[in-house]
């Protein structure tokens, strides 16, 4: 099973891994993706107390695990002990375990962890998520070490690497550190001015809100030389439609094995 739809280039990419079907950003949700065949897979990253790179999304911890507080607050040590499966009730219609305590092992899973684990078998798309000056000099690092400099970049094949983020200053420090990788920055809207600054930085795309993406932004980031893929889908079927019909390459959503289905639908 391929991650494209229909006779066009529109890649869909698990959003945190296959998180509508089980835990987001933990192995079972990576595992998940490629058993189902999307080989593209978005993650996030934060910094513990004490400066250990690990993949969650929220600043909080109370959402997707068993205690509270911040994670740049909390030590890895603590965060390795946490449970972050039993918050999750495995849907109906999903395609992993289903019903409650589905995935009651998952836990979070450090940057180093995920990179040795999935090398050379996914594109991965990693998101600096918080704000640390650091965080840009610490991904590098581990990337180089587990050899994911070496990857694809640039589009969205496998093994493959793209770095993304909201915070235009966390671009410009990875940017400095990754010159040969791809970039894209997270925005809300394309306007002019975005478009202005994401090419004089030199990033390779922007990656506006899928609700709010039109056809013409996205022939327009097209003439500035920017590659353009969406996110914010949420549960929406209109928003994949949208997206699809923009003229973006991409997007992430949470459920990739019903947006197949969707879009072959259209």
């Amino acid at each position: 099973m391929a991650s494209k739809a229909k006779n066009n280039d529109f890649t869909l990419i698990a959003h945190r891994g296959a998180s509508y079907d089980a835990p987001e950003n933990t192995f079972e949700s990576f595992d998940l993706a490629l058993e189902l065949g999307f080989a593209n897979i978005e993650t996030d990253i934060q910094l513990t107390s004490d400066g250990r790179v690990v993949v969650i999304h929220d600043s909080e911890l109370d959402r997707t695990t068993d205690a509270t507080g911040l994670v740049a607050e909390t030590a890895i040590a603590k965060i390795k002990s946490l449970n972050a499966g039993l918050w999750f009730e495995g849907p109906d219609d999903g395609a992993g375990v289903k019903g409650p305590m589905a995935y009651p092992e998952a836990f979070v899973p450090t940057l180093d962890d995920i990179l040795e684990r999935y090398a050379g078998k996914i594109h991965l798309h990693l998101e600096l998520k918080s704000k640390e000056p650091e965080l840009s000099e610490l991904a590098h690092k581990s990337l180089e070490k587990w050899g994911w400099l070496d990857q694809s970049t640039g589009g969205y094949e496998s093994p493959g690497l793209t770095m993304t983020s909201f915070h235009f200053e966390q671009l410009e420090r990875s940017i400095a550190l990754m010159p040969n990788i791809a970039h894209g920055w997270l925005v809300q809207n394309l306007d002019k001015a975005t478009l202005t600054a994401a090419f004089e930085l030199g990033l390779s795309g922007i990656y506006p809100n899928a609700s709010k993406v039109t056809k013409k932004q996205v022939t327009d980031a097209h003439k500035a030389g920017l590659s353009v893929r969406t996110w914010g889908i949420a549960d929406s079927k209109p928003n994949l439609h949208r997206a699809y019909r923009s003229g973006a390459t991409g997007t992430t959503v949470d459920w990739p094995a019903i947006a197949r289905e969707v879009i072959e639908a259209i």
